[in-house]
Formats: structure tokens, sequence, C-alpha cells
């Protein structure tokens, strides 16, 4: 059953305070991986890449990735673990 959107934005209200753009340990933190594999599924298409904050310095914006999980969880062949 898909959430609509007012419970989406319930939910978020609930959650931890993150920033809108986060660097590199940040976003894995984020998504609950190591920074490692968030570079490995950046460079494999996986995940979206990242923006230029400044020279040099790059940052995952908050919204793309809550976009890439909401897309993860309603593929259609998408099975967990732990069925």
């Amino acid at each position: 059953m898909s959430q609509t959107t007012e419970q989406r934005i319930r939910h978020k209200a609930v959650m931890p305070d993150w920033p809108r753009i986060m660097r590199r340990e940040k976003a894995a933190q984020y998504l609950d991986i190591s920074p490692g594999v968030l570079d490995r599924e950046v460079a494999a298409g996986k995940l979206p890449r990242p923006i230029p904050i400044t020279a040099g310095i790059k940052g995952w914006v908050r919204d793309d990735l809550d976009a890439w999980i909401e897309d993860q969880r309603t593929l259609p062949d998408s099975k967990s673990d732990w069925d």
C-alpha cells in the first residue's frame, strides 16, 4: 500500500534533522552504508550523483536520496532478503 504525500510529510517531520545537502560521510550515514559502498554504488550508476557545492567539494541532495529510496521501495521485482 502506498503512502499519501501527507503521510510521507508527517513521517519526515519525526525524522532527525538532516542537512539538505550532505557530504560523502553524512550521505553514507543517511543511507546506513559505508562511504566505500556509497562510492561504488554512485560509480555504478545505482545511487544519485553528488552536486558541486564549491570547487572540489561535492554533496548529495537529501531529496535526491529520498527519491532514490522511494524508487527502490516501488520496484516491481525488488525482493527483500527477509522474504
